[in-house]
């Protein structure tokens, strides 16, 4: 998988009557054009951390607004930990660096 730059990602998530959202299945480009879904297995909310989160190039975003995750996946055997962020005002997935 390709994840060198912040991109967007299809995601399939729950939004919980208490404004929690549950990450469930995500599904991006390999690195030969074709798409791959994965479930994911477990997931973490990272949202707690406060109101600023620093990424991973050193900049910081404060997360209202921002939600970030770690989700656990299985790609090809392996279990994989990929860092993704939901930007509620966007409405969009991007799978961080």
């Amino acid at each position: 998988m390709n994840t060198e730059d912040n991109r967007n990602v299809d995601m399939i998530c729950q939004h919980k009557a208490d404004g929690s959202i549950i990450p469930i299945k995500i599904r991006m480009l390999d690195d030969d054009g074709a798409y791959q879904e994965f479930r994911i297995r477990a997931y973490k909310d990272l949202s707690y951390k406060g109101t600023v989160f620093d990424l991973p190039d050193a900049s910081k975003v404060h997360t209202s607004g921002i939600y970030p995750f770690e989700c656990r996946i299985s790609c090809f055997g392996r279990e994989q930990t990929l860092r993704l962020f939901y930007n509620s005002y966007e409405h969009t997935w991007k799978l961080a660096p």
